[in-house]
């Protein structure tokens, strides 16, 4: 069935190139942004972003500055402050894939080798630091991250791991209205009042990136190895986002979720999950500006007010979806109006 939406493949592309047009003409030669050298929540989604974009020039660039400026052993956050640090290894691993795609294998190779060993042992979730520097815990979109790398890089002994750890996470909730989203080292889910330890389905004002980069995994997990545990568990997790507030459709948080809806048709060919992505997506299109960037909707009232690191990781990960999209879409989407 074809669908009832105004977004075509050609639109995607167009305004996935403004995006990066946006970004490449204020790149400098060295890779870096200005107003942002020393912020790596700028830098860790540009490599996927200049792969899929197609721009080796500015992807070599970046490249080289992560590696100057920001890589150590395996790690990306070289000087930067211990507050960045609550989501360390969902960065690194966002980095790891994309430098894998660019071929540049010896960071790539580290990275992995990092991310591998910040897995729990008896759990195989990646761990994170959400409050003081090395109090240290498991992290439902950290380890959706590295799972993800995982599979790109083809270690798929760790990318199976960290999918066991999530379908346990996602059988063990403990209440039906309610998203745990981090665990300790010793397995108890963490309950706090915080929008990065809980998705509360059915409430506004929540996050929703961890059910859709959960969905995408589990795509993955399912495509890459024919078991159907995998897609049952996607499944469960499209479940809670059909909870969700409606709020999902106007807020910057849910481009996961038209990704990981997107996936799952990708998996299964099921029109209703590129229906509920087209949906999603539609809004992102429309609140792209005339100049190819986004406002992080509602934290920000305008560009003016948002810090240019946001601004910069909105326009990079928004525009990686549009090139995403316009792949596993391309089945059910017309190519133009």
């Amino acid at each position: 069935m074809r669908p009832v939406t105004n977004i075509t493949t050609a639109r995607l592309i167009e305004a996935g190139s403004r995006a990066a047009d946006w970004v490449s003409a204020r790149l400098r030669p060295d890779g870096s942004f200005p107003g942002v050298e020393n912020e790596i929540e700028a830098y860790y989604k540009m490599p996927v972003f200049f792969a899929l974009s197609g721009r080796p020039v500015e992807a070599a660039a970046v490249v080289g500055y992560l590696r100057e400026r920001f890589f150590d052993a395996g790690d990306f956050h070289t000087g930067t402050d211990d507050t960045v640090l609550s989501f360390r290894n969902y960065r690194n691993a966002w980095i790891a894939r994309g430098l894998h795609m660019l071929g540049f294998y010896d960071l790539s190779r580290a990275a992995g080798d990092y991310l591998e060993a910040e897995m729990v042992p008896d759990f195989g979730g990646l761990v994170t630091e959400p409050g003081a520097p090395g109090v240290k815990a498991m992290d439902w979109g950290s380890t959706c991250s590295a799972a993800k790398a995982f599979l790109t890089m083809g270690r798929m002994t760790a990318a199976v791991r960290c999918g066991e750890y999530l379908v346990d996470s996602l059988e063990r909730q403990p209440e039906p209205d309610r998203f745990l989203l981090k665990r300790d080292l010793g397995g108890a889910f963490l309950d706090e009042e915080d929008q990065t330890f809980v998705i509360e389905l059915e409430r506004p004002g929540q996050i929703y990136f961890p059910l859709g980069i959960g969905m995408v995994v589990f795509a993955g997990l399912a495509a890459s190895t024919g078991e159907s545990k995998w897609l049952s568990a996607a499944q469960k997790v499209y479940a809670a986002v059909g909870r969700s507030h409606d709020e999902l459709f106007g807020v910057i948080t849910n481009r996961k979720v038209a990704w990981g809806a997107a996936e799952l048709f990708s998996v299964t060919g099921d029109s209703a999950y590129a229906e509920m992505s087209a949906r999603i997506w539609s809004w992102t299109l429309e609140t792209q500006t005339p100049e190819g960037i986004w406002l992080r909707h509602p934290e920000y009232a305008s560009l003016d007010e948002q810090p240019r690191d946001l601004t910069v990781d909105a326009t990079v990960e928004s525009g990686l979806y549009m090139f995403e999209l316009a792949r596993t879409l391309a089945p059910w989407l017309p190519r133009s109006a």
